[in-house]
């Protein structure tokens, strides 16, 4: 659920771990938003990868 009057919060985090939770469905990539079209890039790969199996976990 997007919020529009809720304020924005800038972080930093690593490319993995924001990997692993765009793949486990911890976090909605709607909800993200890029400052910049290089970071725009970066998460559309980022989001592109958490679709692939990771390797050494099994379903």
């Amino acid at each position: 659920m997007r919020r529009d009057s809720s304020p924005l919060l800038t972080v930093a985090i690593r490319e993995d771990t924001l990997t692993a939770l765009l793949a486990q469905r911890h976090l909605c990539a709607e909800e993200l938003h890029c400052e910049t079209s290089g970071a725009r890039q970066q998460l559309q790969r980022l989001l592109l990868r958490s679709l692939l199996p990771r390797r050494g976990v099994q379903k």
